[in-house]
């Protein structure tokens, strides 16, 4: 797996088009899901951002078929460990520590955070 994508919001948009389909999909229907989703972008546009996102390897075409090679949650998970090794020295606690004093979690999302890091 890749340290970090540098995905655009836009790159991010099709990402998320894509995870939201089941398996492989036709570029000419992702450019209609597209359309039905108020997004008016030309057979180009679309291509474009394919073309970058088969370059950082996140999706792999074929004849006119788009499937993702990673999934959204391998995607979250690189962002965020690359996030915490920058800003944090790779330190969890520091993250947590941090985000927790700036965010009021409930005491059901504190338990929630102690059953995992206890079951980890």
């Amino acid at each position: 797996m890749k340290d970090f994508w540098d995905i655009s919001d836009a790159e991010l948009e099709v990402m998320e088009m894509l995870w939201g389909q089941d398996g492989s999909i036709s570029q000419p229907r992702l450019l209609a899901l597209f359309e039905e989703s108020g997004k008016k972008w030309k057979r180009q546009t679309l291509n474009t951002f394919l073309i970058r996102l088969e370059a950082k390897g996140m999706v792999r075409r074929d004849h006119g078929i788009v499937e993702t090679i990673h999934s959204r949650e391998e995607y979250r998970y690189t962002q965020m460990k690359a996030a915490v090794d920058s800003l944090y020295d790779g330190q969890i606690s520091d993250f947590i520590l941090a985000f927790t004093k700036k965010n009021d979690i409930s005491k059901e999302d504190a338990k929630e955070l102690i059953r995992i890091l206890e079951n980890s």
